[in-house]
């Protein structure tokens, strides 16, 4: 475990309070930290860049440098600083949404926005900056389903130059929202993920190791095509996107389980020592101390070894640091007991077939609810691993998911899944005799009630990996190799439940928002931290 910590640069150079915060940030463990260089296509000022740096390394702290490589809509770095110079340069332009409309503080994705990036890399490169980080306004659409992209006259008409068609906004418009004709979704996509991909490899020089933050989900319909961006830079970083910022959100269980399941599906994508956490908190203060450590143990549960604090241009306050520090034995011993093993999900819940699809956009958190070691597997994924597949929700059962059925021991539909493929199923009812339905349909926001349902359904199954038959909301990840679980419960209420194991059940206790390891004799080690309601 690595912990690090992204920040804007002028902390590191007032001389009265730089003292106290670099003695935070070292007592708190963290080893490295990522600086702000390059906003919305303007640049920092070198020389106090190279300052900031300087101070930082001679505290004996690794420092890495962070862009904003296009600009958010709005303001989503500080909104309490009204100050912030968000606007996007005269020669860029701003992206144009599907209907006309422009999308304010965020640039479209042109050859001149590519090369002033490049340029920054370059600047940040002879500053001695080795990482530049692109932050998650890299992306063509914003946290939904729909498939985005700049639908102004320029981008249409270089689209149209590229894939040989002859679209207007109005023609894509009826494309991307009515689903029909895949091949122009596909090839919309695959021009807005061509233009993502460049902007990391403009920054990919030599010298400077690139990466990118990848938002929740986030996927080819957001211009993001990780495969892609891995195979043409193999060395390239990643941050595993997260959604959850502040306590408005993340204090409920399903919010915590879609967290995690965000981690894993990426992770599914990336060698884990170039991934990273996000471990944010926004706006300023919204998420209490306790819950920033959480997503410290979630991160350290899904296998990332580069857990990262972010909090935007403001600093963390005090109550962080200590709350980290106070922390960091629980969350070093914790990480050694599970570091190097592989962790282990013979349960897959179907998520679609391809962003191009622009099917729903985040599964149900049902079965992590319902503690089944579970991750959310796409149908262009291997499919291999998994004994039982969960298909539930309004997600198409097309061909690439027809050839993955015969891999599973079982594979149970909900009533949405039914519905949405009532003809292919019952075609393939008549030769496949691992496929069983569940008389309800997977909530956003499972109550006790569903998860009940769904762990009796499964217990008429025969399963070897550990899951929880009674009990809900507490999540689990099995160690195969090491013959043991973690378990951590996703409520701020003390927690109880029975894990089956084969043929062994063991009674769970956990207090709240605690984390614990499970091994094969029954045998429970807790991972206890402050929580203060």
């Amino acid at each position: 475990m690595k912990l690090q910590y992204s920040m804007a640069h002028e902390p590191l150079l007032d001389a009265a309070t730089r003292d106290d915060l670099i003695a935070n940030i070292r007592r708190a463990g963290i080893e490295k930290i990522w600086i702000a260089g390059f906003f919305s296509g303007k640049m920092v000022d070198i020389e106090e860049l190279k300052q900031a740096k300087a101070f930082a390394e001679l505290h004996g702290l690794e420092v890495g440098a962070v862009t904003i490589p296009i600009g958010h809509p709005g303001n989503a770095l500080n909104p309490e600083d009204p100050d912030l110079d968000l606007e996007i340069p005269k020669h860029w332009h701003y992206r144009v949404d599907i209907h006309g409309q422009t999308v304010y503080y965020c640039g479209a994705i042109d050859q001149c926005l590519i090369e002033d990036n490049g340029k920054a890399a370059t600047q940040l490169r002879d500053a001695g900056f080795k990482e530049v980080f692109l932050d998650d306004d890299l992306r063509a659409g914003n946290f939904n389903e729909f498939i985005e992209g700049c639908y102004c006259d320029a981008c249409v008409a270089e689209f149209n130059r590229a894939y040989g068609r002859q679209e207007t906004r109005e023609s894509l418009l009826v494309h991307m929202t009515q689903r029909r004709n895949t091949a122009i979704m596909e090839d919309w996509v695959a021009f807005q993920c061509v233009k993502v991909t460049d902007v990391v490899k403009a920054t990919d020089i030599e010298g400077v190791q690139p990466g990118i933050m990848v938002m929740h989900f986030g996927d080819e319909r957001h211009g993001i095509d990780i495969p892609s961006i891995r195979e043409q830079m193999p060395h390239a970083l990643f941050r595993v996107g997260e959604y959850q910022f502040n306590d408005a959100r993340f204090t409920t269980s399903h919010a915590k389980a879609e967290e995690l399941l965000g981690i894993l599906y990426h992770l599914s994508f990336i060698d884990k020592k170039y991934a990273y956490s996000e471990s944010t908190i926004f706006p300023p203060r919204s998420l209490k101390a306790h819950n920033l450590v959480y997503k410290a143990k979630l991160a350290i549960a899904a296998g990332l070894e580069n857990v990262l604090f972010m909090s935007g241009t403001w600093v963390l306050d005090e109550s962080y640091w200590q709350a980290i520090a106070d922390a960091l034995p629980v969350l070093r011993e914790l990480d050694r007991e599970t570091a190097e093993v592989p962790r282990e999900f013979p349960v897959h819940l179907a998520y679609g077939t391809h962003g191009a699809y622009a099917e729903a956009f985040v599964p149900t958190s049902l079965p992590l609810l319902a503690g089944l070691p579970v991750k959310a597997v796409r149908a262009d994924q291997s499919g291999e691993g998994g004994e039982l597949l969960l298909f539930f929700g309004d997600y198409l059962l097309g061909a690439e998911w027809q050839a993955h059925l015969p891999r599973y021991k079982q594979v149970v539909f909900d009533q949405a899944a039914s519905m949405k493929n009532k003809d292919v199923l019952e075609r393939l009812q008549t030769s496949a005799d691992n496929i069983s339905f569940w008389d309800d349909r997977a909530a956003a926001r499972p109550a006790a009630r569903q998860i009940s349902s769904l762990q009796r359904l499964l217990a008429e199954g025969s399963w070897a990996f550990p899951r929880f038959e009674e009990g809900n909301q507490i999540g689990l990840v099995w160690l195969k190799e090491s013959d043991k679980c973690i378990l951590f419960n996703l409520l701020e209420t003390e927690n109880q439940g029975i894990v089956r194991w084969a043929d062994r059940q063991y009674p769970i206790r956990l207090a709240p928002l605690s984390f614990a390891i499970l091994d094969g004799t029954g045998a429970l080690t807790l991972y206890d931290t402050a929580f203060a309601r």
